[in-house]
């Protein structure tokens, strides 16, 4: 359930350091990394859900799939839902602590 997290974090500490090495302060570096992390794992569940939709409505094909369908939300699993949640609040803590506490 909390695959996503590790990722997210990944994402984000690898945001930093590259922003580090452009000369971008803590505080807008970790805030882009953590933007990029929630991004990645935003798309990923709204990749799992076209593919769902695929093959529960469109017959095995994504031209019969509506542009939308990955987009509705209200359509992603508990599971979807609970992971991208958890990842995203890991990011948002990582970034807060760096935004208080490094200078």
């Amino acid at each position: 359930m909390l695959a996503h997290i590790p990722v997210a974090l990944g994402i984000q500490l690898a945001c930093w350091l590259i922003g580090r090495a452009l000369k971008a302060t803590n505080k807008a570096a970790i805030w882009i990394g953590c933007f990029a992390a929630a991004a990645v794992c935003i798309m990923r569940e709204i990749t799992q859900r076209e593919y769902q939709w695929i093959e529960a409505f469109g017959h095995g094909r994504r031209a019969n799939m509506p542009g939308y369908a990955g987009l509705e939300v209200w359509q992603w699993n508990t599971h979807s839902l609970s992971e991208t949640a958890m990842a995203i609040a890991a990011s948002l803590l990582v970034a807060i602590a760096v935004s208080r506490y490094a200078p």
